[in-house]
C-alpha cells in the first residue's frame, strides 16, 4: 500500500481531492491532508508518507517550496501537482525539481487521476525492487544515485541485456536505415529484431513520430532536442527497459519504447508527452502515435502505419495535437475526382474571367484532398496539372505569353497544403495581370453595382462567385464577364481592394495587430495577406502604424 497525503488550502478542494480517488480495492492508503506545505511536511515526516498530492499557491510554504523540503530531507516518493490556468511558470518549476506530473483542478476526473496515481505507483514499485529491505531508498542511500539498481544487478550477479550499449547501437542502426530509406530493414536485420524480442519474453515496443514545430521562444537548442525527447520518455515510462531515438531530421524523430508489459496507453502517452514538451522545455510539439507492439513483425508493421500517417502532416489540418496511425491515405477518392473535373473544367471557358473560376476550384481542390485523406503526391500533380492547363487554356491564345515551369517546379515542391494555397493565389494574380489591361470604371448596370454592394457588406467572409452571382440573378460566367466590362478589373481584384482598404483602417487605429487585421478582413492565411497589402499599399503592414503617425504630425493644428 501507497500512503497518500493531500495539500491545499481549501478544505473544499481537499474534500474532492480525496473523494476522486477509489481507496477500497486500491493500493492507495489515505494517510490525511494538510491546509499549507508546513504542516504537509510534518505529515509526511510522520507517516512515512508515499504520495504528496499538493497546491501550488499556499501560505507559510507554497507548493514549490514544499517540493524543495522534501527533496532536501530525502523524500524518496512521488509528488503530484495541483494548479490553475495561471499558474504555469510555478507548475513549470515543481516539474524541473521533480514533480511526477500536474492536473488542472477545474478538470480533474476520477478515472485520470487514478490512471496518474497508478503511474506514480509503477515507479515506487521500481524503486523499491532494488531497494534491499523493500522501501524505496533516497539518493543519498544510492552512492550512484540510481537507487541502489546497480549494487542490486551486480550483487545477483547478472547481465541486463537491456542496458547492453551494443544493441542499443544495433536498433538505433536499424531504426535509421528505416528512416533514411523509407524501406524495411533487409533478412538479417529483421533477424536481428526478432532477436531483441526474444532476448525480451514480453517486451512491448511502443512507436511514435514526435515533431517540433517552429518556436523562437524554445529554451533547448536543435542539437539537445533527442535528448530532450529522451528525457520526457523516460519519466513518461517508468520500468522501461530500453529507449531509441532516430533522428529523421531536425525536427522530426522517431522514437521506440520498449516496456516489460503494456504501462499505459499510447494516445495518453502521446497527449502527456505533447503536454509536458510545452510545460517543461516551452516547445510545441505534435505526435503520431501507434500501438505497443510484442514482436518484431508487428513493430515493423506499425512504423509502416506511423511513416503512412506522416504523409498528412502535408495538410495543416494534422500538424496539431497527435492523432494514431491507424489511419488511411487515399490516392482517390469520389468527392476529390470531383473537385478535379471541376478544376479542368473552368479552363475550358475562353473569357478571362476563366482564371478566377480556376483559383476558386484549385482552393477547393486543396481542401476536398485534406479532407478525403489524399495523399499529397497525388494532389500536387492535379494541381501541376491544372497549371499546365493554365498556359494552354484559351484565355492565353492571343499573344500573350506565360511561363508556367517555375510554377510547376513550386507546386511539385510545396511543403503544405498551405504552402500551395498560397502559390495558387499568386499565380491566379499573375494571369489576371496579364489580362487586366483597362482601368477601372464607374459600374452602371444594376447587377454589377448589387455585386460590389455585396462584396462590401460580406468582405470579411469566405465568397464564391456562385454566391454573388445567385444573389444578383445572372450566371457565374455571365456575371463575371459583365463585370469585367463594366468596371475594368476582376470580381477577385475588387475584393482584395475592399479588404485591404478596410485592414488599412484596423491598422491604421493602432488597435489591431496584424493577424487580426487579416483575420477581420477575411484573410487568414499571414502570408498572402502580407503579400497583397504591400502590393496594394507599398509598405509592409508593420509599417502603416509609423506612416499614419508621421502623417499626423504633418497636419495643420
Amino acid at each position: 500500500m501507497y500512503k497518500v497525503v493531500i495539500v491545499d488550502d481549501e478544505m473544499i478542494v481537499r474534500h474532492a481531492v480525496r473523494s476522486l480517488i477509489r481507496w477500497e480495492g486500491s493500493r492507495f492508503e489515505y494517510a490525511g491532508s494538510a491546509a499549507n506545505g508546513v504542516a504537509a511536511l510534518e505529515l509526511v515526516n510522520r507517516l512515512g508518507a508515499d504520495i504528496v498530492i499538493t497546491d501550488m499557491k499556499m501560505n507559510e510554504m507554497d507548493g514549490l517550496e514544499l517540493i524543495k523540503q522534501l527533496q532536501s530531507g530525502g523524500f524518496a516518493g512521488e509528488v503530484l501537482v495541483l494548479s490553475n490556468y495561471n499558474d504555469f511558470d510555478l507548475v513549470r518549476e515543481a516539474l524541473k525539481r521533480g514533480a511526477h506530473d500536474y492536473m488542472l483542478k477545474l478538470t480533474l476526473k476520477s478515472e485520470q487521476f487514478m490512471q496518474v496515481l497508478e503511474e506514480m505507483a509503477s515507479k515506487l514499485d521500481e524503486k523499491r525492487a532494488y531497494a534491499p529491505n523493500g522501501r524505496a531508498r533516497t539518493q543519498a542511500e544510492a552512492p550512484d544515485g540510481s537507487g541502489g539498481r546497480r549494487e542490486a544487478r551486480e550483487a545477483a550477479g547478472t547481465r541486463d541485456l537491456m542496458a547492453d550499449p551494443d544493441w542499443t547501437a544495433r536498433m538505433n542502426r536499424i531504426l535509421q536505415q528505416m528512416e533514411s530509406s523509407g524501406e524495411h530493414p533487409d533478412p538479417s536485420e529483421e533477424e536481428e529484431l526478432a532477436a531483441y524480442f526474444a532476448a525480451r519474453a514480453g517486451a512491448c515496443c511502443y512507436p511514435f513520430y514526435y515533431y517540433l514545430q517552429e518556436n523562437d521562444k524554445a529554451e533547448c537548442s536543435a542539437v539537445n532536442h533527442r535528448e530532450t525527447l529522451l528525457k520526457l520518455a523516460d519519466g513518461l515510462f517508468p520500468g522501461h527497459r530500453d529507449l531509441f531515438v532516430v533522428t529523421a531530421s531536425p525536427r522530426r524523430f522517431l522514437l521506440v519504447v520498449a516496456c516489460p508489459s503494456r504501462s499505459i496507453e499510447p494516445e495518453e502517452a502521446a497527449r502527456r508527452m505533447i503536454r509536458l514538451s510545452k510545460m517543461y522545455y516551452n516547445l510545441d510539439a505534435n505526435v503520431i502515435y501507434g500501438e505497443p507492439a510484442t514482436g518484431g513483425e508487428k513493430l515493423l508493421e506499425q512504423l509502416r502505419l506511423c511513416r503512412q500517417a506522416d504523409q498528412l502532416r502535408f495538410y495543416s489540418s494534422r500538424q496539431e495535437g497527435f492523432c494514431s496511425n491507424e489511419v488511411t491515405v487515399a490516392d482517390g477518392h469520389e468527392g476529390f475526382r470531383e473537385a478535379e473535373t471541376k478544376l479542368r473544367d473552368t479552363l475550358r471557358r475562353t473569357s478571362g474571367f476563366a482564371i478566377e473560376l480556376w483559383m476558386e476550384s484549385a482552393l477547393l481542390l486543396v481542401e476536398a484532398a485534406a479532407k478525403f485523406s489524399i495523399r499529397p503526391y497525388v494532389l500536387k500533380r492535379a494541381i501541376a496539372g491544372g497549371i499546365w492547363g493554365v498556359a494552354n487554356a484559351p484565355i492565353l491564345g492571343e499573344g500573350l505569353t506565360w511561363n508556367e515551369k517555375p510554377w510547376i517546379e513550386r507546386a511539385e515542391a510545396a511543403e503544405s497544403d498551405s504552402q500551395l494555397m498560397l502559390l495558387i493565389r499568386e499565380l491566379s494574380e499573375e494571369v489576371m495581370g496579364l489580362l487586366e489591361k483597362t482601368a477601372a470604371l464607374p459600374a452602371t448596370r444594376e447587377e454589377v453595382r448589387q455585386a460590389i454592394s455585396y462584396l462590401e457588406k460580406h468582405f470579411a467572409e469566405r465568397i464564391f462567385i456562385s454566391e454573388v452571382a445567385s444573389h444578383v440573378g445572372l450566371s457565374e460566367p455571365y456575371l463575371c464577364q459583365v463585370f469585367k466590362a463594366e468596371t475594368g478589373t476582376s470580381i477577385l481584384t475588387r475584393l482584395n481592394e475592399i479588404r485591404m482598404a478596410r485592414a488599412y483602417e484596423l491598422l491604421a487605429s493602432g488597435k489591431y495587430l496584424i493577424k487580426q487585421a487579416a483575420i477581420e478582413v477575411g484573410i487568414p492565411d499571414p502570408f498572402y495577406f502580407n503579400r497583397l497589402f504591400k502590393k496594394r499599399f507599398g509598405i509592409a503592414p508593420k509599417n502603416v502604424k509609423k506612416r499614419q503617425e508621421k502623417m499626423d504630425d504633418f497636419k495643420m493644428p
